[in-house]
């Protein structure tokens, strides 16, 4: 009997021991484990197709051929004007008067490519290749800016005067009306842009008037226009022929009534 209660006191003892150590051990391992992940909010009841749909990865929007063209010849632009007096505004004003941004066109007289360029000053200012070669737009804006900063310096940076020497040779010192309406047309498409332009516009001393809204660029009729069809690039086969039935007038002396 003494036996059966010193063993029945043991275990009395013993018991609330062992529970002491299990409650210690199941404290150890909440306090190791990683926190509950929290489920995510669900979403209202009429909205379960916003909460399903992936993130906007759309792609920014290219831009048209045009305004790659506009920027390849902006930029080739800039480059040829770094060394120079000459506002990169102030030629590609010019070049929009001139050809519209076409550089396939050719000219009554037998101007070439986007700065509307004659043969003979092409020449002059040492180019050599065939006029095809001259009509690629990175060869002739080289060219026409040339040509046009010297303008630019003879006339001291006076715009008009400038433009006038442009298309109607270094040499001119009249303005006609078309040089006047060519002036006019450029300095619209500078303060288009917010060139600050200066100076006043000169009075015509010769030839027709010519209305300011009317087009200095003619329309693409015939051979006049001498893209590849639906390529947007210049057919030179076409430009060569064009240029064999004008390269007698482009080798004479340009006219300077332009």
């Amino acid at each position: 009997m003494a036996w059966a209660g010193m063993l029945s006191c043991a275990v009395l003892i013993s018991t609330p021991v062992l529970a002491e150590a299990e409650s210690e051990q199941r404290a150890e391992e909440v306090a190791k484990s990683p926190p509950p992940v929290p489920n995510p909010p669900k979403a209202a009841a009429g909205n379960k197709t916003a909460a399903l749909a992936p993130p906007n990865l759309a792609a920014p929007p290219k831009l048209s051929g045009a305004s790659n063209s506009r920027a390849l010849y902006r930029s080739l632009i800039e480059r040829e004007v770094r060394n120079t007096n000459l506002p990169a505004d102030v030629a590609e004003a010019v070049m929009g008067v001139e050809s519209g941004y076409d550089p396939s066109r050719i000219g009554a007289d037998g101007e070439i490519g986007l700065m509307q360029v004659m043969p003979p000053t092409a020449r002059m200012l040492g180019f050599s290749g065939s006029m095809a070669e001259f009509a690629a737009p990175e060869v002739n804006i080289r060219y026409g800016i040339m040509y046009l900063a010297q303008a630019w310096n003879k006339a001291g940076g006076d715009l008009c005067t400038a433009l006038m020497k442009y298309r109607a040779g270094h040499g001119e010192t009249r303005f006609s009306h078309l040089s006047v309406t060519y002036c006019l047309r450029a300095r619209a498409r500078l303060m288009a842009v917010g060139y600050p332009v200066t100076g006043t516009v000169p009075v015509a001393s010769f030839g027709s008037p010519v209305g300011v809204g009317s087009s200095l660029v003619a329309g693409c009729r015939g051979s006049r226009c001498l893209m590849s069809r639906n390529s947007g690039r210049v057919d030179f086969a076409a430009l060569n022929n064009r240029l064999t039935q004008v390269v007698m007038q482009a080798n004479g002396p340009k006219p300077m009534t332009r």
